[in-house]
């Protein structure tokens, strides 16, 4: 079992370093090549090689469906040099996951950390725990609605470097201090629960994904 958690985890950090070295590259790429081309424009182009690649490994037709919208995002921009357009998946990206975590708050509803911790873990939660989860998943819904407004506002704003720092590179280290302080408080409040690492709460969110995705799949 320890080696099957091993594997999980490992998976999962290769997963995400895959994910940050991709998105490190959209602003680093661009930044080289501003003398040639619009870092805006590269970035697209960038986005839909990579949306691209991922569509053709996994054959689902959402990542199809995402290389025809990033392909309609770089035509737009080409033809009305306004970079703006170019925040918009970012924008859209966070107001989604926003919506997802935000959505289940409502009253009736059980909260999105909730149900993880629900599937993914064998222990009954408390009540105390629970309200915790819940004040998690309004947590991560601000979040997500600040780092779309810091997106659109850096867009509009700010040299669009500063933009492409914020959104590509920076949000990795926002994230991280996030999962690392949810860790820190976890323990302090709940000593007693597993002391689940900030790589193993990752693992249980992708967990999640793929158990509700099983069905859809077979």
């Amino acid at each position: 079992m320890d080696a099957a958690i091993q594997s999980s985890h490992r998976s999962t950090l290769l997963y995400v370093a895959g994910i940050i070295g991709l998105s490190t590259a959209l602003h680093v790429v661009p930044q080289m090549l501003r003398d040639f081309i619009n870092p805006a424009w590269s970035m697209l182009v960038l986005m839909v090689i990579d949306a691209t690649v991922v569509s053709l490994l996994i054959r689902r037709r959402g990542a199809a469906w995402a290389v025809l919208l990033l392909a309609a995002l770089l035509g737009a921009l080409i033809v009305t040099h306004q970079n703006v357009i170019a925040a918009l998946p970012s924008i859209g990206l966070n107001l989604t996951l926003a919506a997802a975590f935000g959505v289940t708050l409502r009253p009736g509803s059980t909260p999105l950390l909730v149900r993880i911790e629900e599937a993914c873990s064998a222990l009954a939660l408390t009540p105390a725990f629970a309200r915790y989860l819940r004040q998690q998943t309004a947590a991560w819904t601000l979040l997500f609605i600040a780092m779309a407004a810091t997106s659109l506002v850096l867009i509009i704003y700010a040299p669009y470097e500063w933009w492409s720092l914020f959104v590509n590179v920076l949000t990795w280290p926002l994230f991280a201090l996030m999962f690392v302080a949810e860790w820190l408080f976890r323990r302090m409040a709940f000593p007693h629960l597993p002391a689940h690492t900030p790589l193993a709460i990752v693992a249980m969110v992708f967990a999640y994904q793929r158990r509700r995705r099983a069905p859809q799949t077979e």
